[in-house]
């Protein structure tokens, strides 16, 4: 985490200069993390008091901003807006954001190139309009973060992640939101219905695409691309067929995949490494997360293979 003069009150966002103006009385204390991958760059905030924050954003990159915690309503762009909202800024874009006390954010830079292979359309959500996502709305979403968060947000006495595991932590994050945008995109339009032969092509492509593939490289818009699809017609395609979403199945298929790891007798890399390997990094939540789909922990699995 950085840790920024509140006397200056400004701070480098990646490729552009946020300058903060404090609104309310107290000792101001701000923490940034920021982290980079080969095509995104993640910026997560942590503000103690009420501060107005504005400046230009990224110039040749999409911005995706969220607000994730405040106590109190946010202001964006001269417009109401909630913790829980969304809204993404194009290439050039000026934030001017009032943030509520106690105010954590995520901000997401990564190329319009991205969203297009997604069937995105940028243009379509102002910069002026948030677009409000609950954790009610989206489970899959706040999840998501919860189990990023020690690798995108680390405390400052927390343990340091590789390269690899940081920009898999990034396209992680980056399928959530796209998924959020593309049922946000769905929601606002009239998309003609997925017939039998379409849900079906959808998904076999797909799945051909993942079985040539180390699942733990997979990005959404490849996924989309593969499937010759756009994401709001793949995530509706794996719905309607698996009763998930395609992120939530290559999630299943993970731990499938860590159980069959540690169930077979000629392997003896420990619960976290092959936790780690399939891209667990929070491996509380991954003791959650297995123990819910299998009914034991990780280390009963274990056990029982040695018996």
């Amino acid at each position: 985490m950085l840790d920024f003069d509140p006397e200056v009150m400004s701070v480098a966002i990646q490729d552009g200069v946020l300058e903060h103006v404090q609104l309310e009385c107290g000792q101001f204390s701000g923490q940034i993390a920021h982290t980079a991958a080969p095509e995104s760059w993640v910026d997560w905030g942590r503000y103690t008091l009420s501060v107005l924050a504005r400046g230009d954003l990224s110039r040749d990159r999409v911005t995706i901003a969220m607000a994730l915690q405040g106590q109190g309503d946010w202001r964006l762009q001269g417009a109401s807006a909630l913790t829980g909202d969304i809204v993404v800024f194009p290439e050039r874009g000026e934030l001017l954001a009032a943030l509520p006390p106690q105010a954590q954010w995520l901000s997401v830079q990564v190329s319009r190139e991205r969203l297009d292979a997604a069937g995105l359309a940028v243009n379509a959500y102002s910069p002026s309009q948030a677009h409000r996502i609950n954790a009610g709305e989206a489970p899959e979403l706040y999840r998501t973060l919860a189990s990023l968060a020690p690798v995108l947000a680390p405390m400052p006495s927390a343990e340091t992640y590789d390269s690899a595991a940081v920009a898999w932590a990034h396209d992680q994050l980056v399928d959530g939101l796209f998924a959020q945008l593309a049922r946000l995109s769905a929601a606002g339009s009239v998309e003609t219905p997925l017939g039998p032969t379409e849900r079906h092509h959808v998904v076999r492509r797909a799945e051909l695409y993942l079985e040539g593939r180390d699942e733990q490289s997979v990005r959404m818009e490849d996924l989309c691309q593969a499937a010759c699809t756009s994401l709001s017609r793949l995530e509706r395609a794996f719905r309607e067929t698996f009763g998930v979403s395609p992120r939530r199945y290559l999630t299943l298929r993970r731990l499938a995949a860590v159980r069959r790891e540690l169930l077979r007798r000629e392997s003896h890399a420990s619960i976290t490494d092959v936790a780690m390997r399939w891209g667990f990094f929070h491996l509380g939540r991954f003791a959650q997360d297995y123990k819910a789909l299998f009914a034991e922990l990780p280390s009963q699995t274990l056990r029982s293979r040695r018996h």
